[in-house]
């Protein structure tokens, strides 16, 4: 019975990993499909998991800094400012890109403002939503651990759409700012498709799987437990 307990924990894990690739090209898919354009209010809401062309103005007043990253090497925060689109009422953050911060927690007064009307191009994803964003305020700026929808939805006077954009390295409006012969932000890349632990763990079950079969055929062979002679 252990056996096949460890065969249908086996094929459970085979299952999950089957899905997670069926996601995986579904992701892909929708990635190479034509930019969405979002440039006023007209038209359909953005999907996630699709590539897209945002124009608009950012709102840098509210935007989110997120702390404890490392790109290149330096310590960094992540810039996301919400962007306002002409004719609609709910505004799209946009993943800006990395600045340098000595702690990787404040950038002091570094700039990386872009303004005016600008344009986006890059991949949404969907704004995570599990209450673990552990905002903080440190020297009078408040900086996130993740993302967490519902507490920077409540930081806004206006809506939030629950995508985000992460603007590419050749977004047409990205003003950087250069430090130390290094420009700034570094626009950063969509997190890597992943099939999880599935199959390791499907490959242990089954390993574990032989392993009690193989036991119990010793067992039977050798006649069961050794018999004790009776006194």
């Amino acid at each position: 019975m252990l056996s096949v307990a460890c065969i249908g924990l086996g094929v459970w894990q085979l299952r999950r990993l089957a899905g997670r690739r069926a996601a995986n090209s579904a992701i892909l898919a929708g990635r190479a499909q034509p930019p969405l354009v979002i440039a006023d209010g007209s038209g359909s809401g953005p999907l996630g998991n699709r590539r897209a062309r945002v124009t608009g103005e950012l709102d840098q007043q509210r935007e989110f800094v997120i702390r404890d990253r490392v790109v290149r090497g330096v310590p960094a925060v992540v810039i996301l400012t919400p962007l306002r689109i002409p004719g609609r009422d709910t505004a799209l953050l946009v993943n800006r890109g990395y600045v340098p911060a000595p702690d990787a927690v404040d950038p002091h007064n570094r700039g990386w403002s872009e303004l005016g009307v600008v344009q986006f191009e890059g991949d949404l994803l969907p704004v995570p939503d599990q209450g673990d964003g552990q905002p903080l305020t440190h020297e009078g700026r408040e900086t996130w651990k993740r993302l967490d929808l519902t507490a920077m939805r409540a930081r806004l006077p206006y809506p939030l759409a629950p995508l985000y954009l992460i603007a590419q390295a050749d977004s047409a409006a990205g003003v950087e700012h250069t430090v130390r012969g290094r420009s700034y932000p570094f626009r950063a890349e969509p997190p890597p498709l992943s099939e999880g632990p599935h199959l390791m763990y499907a490959v242990q079950w089954f390993g574990i799987a032989g392993a009690v079969f193989a036991f119990g055929i010793i067992f039977v062979l050798r006649g069961g437990p050794p018999r004790q002679l009776a006194p």
